[in-house]
């Protein structure tokens, strides 16, 4: 959960679609950034060199840990400043890690399994029409980590946090999504 603001939109979307994919027997491990301390990439490249693995070691660390063994990452962030929070851009900015050392020119460039799903949940209090490539800037990447299949849930016009719990249809798209994931 990528929200510095605690049990706001993204978090209530991110909770509810935990909830739900519990329901179809998910094991679900959250992680909210706000209560963590780590740093974005700091290009030590020792991660391509002698390292398969982040060589910086802080609050990110069992996070990188459980996003190597998902097999569906979800994401979820409110807009600021027409991009994902802050603290979600350092996070993704550490997933480098996971991409082979010769990643430019390999086949296959992520250490990760492929066949995985990502869920970018997006919200934000700007109208529909604003903001609806973001996920886009972030697809190629996360398609060369493995995230083959992925999944915008975006909730819109939603400024207080009580906003898109009290939206119908926010909920049944983030249920939409779910069910297609863990349908038998």
């Amino acid at each position: 959960m990528g929200s510095p603001r605690r049990g706001g939109n993204s978090d209530t979307l991110a909770q509810h679609f935990c909830e739900r994919a519990a329901q179809h027997g998910a094991e679900i491990e959250q992680f909210a950034l706000s209560e963590l301390s780590y740093n974005g990439c700091q290009n030590h490249f020792r991660c391509k060199q002698d390292l398969s693995h982040c060589v910086q070691q802080d609050d990110l660390t069992p996070v990188l840990d459980a996003i190597s063994q998902a097999q569906v990452l979800v994401l979820a962030s409110p807009v600021y400043f027409t991009n994902v929070t802050g603290i979600l851009k350092l996070a993704i900015d550490r997933f480098f890690s996971f991409f082979v050392p010769d990643y430019p020119t390999a086949e296959k460039k992520s250490r990760l399994s492929s066949g995985r799903q990502l869920v970018f949940i997006q919200t934000q209090g700007e109208p529909e029409e604003r903001y609806r490539d973001l996920m886009d800037s972030y697809s190629a990447s996360f398609n060369y980590l493995g995230f083959e299949q992925q999944h915008l849930v975006r909730a819109w016009g939603v400024r207080e946090p009580s906003d898109v719990a009290a939206n119908v249809d926010f909920l049944k798209e983030c249920d939409d999504v779910v069910d297609e994931i863990y349908r038998d």
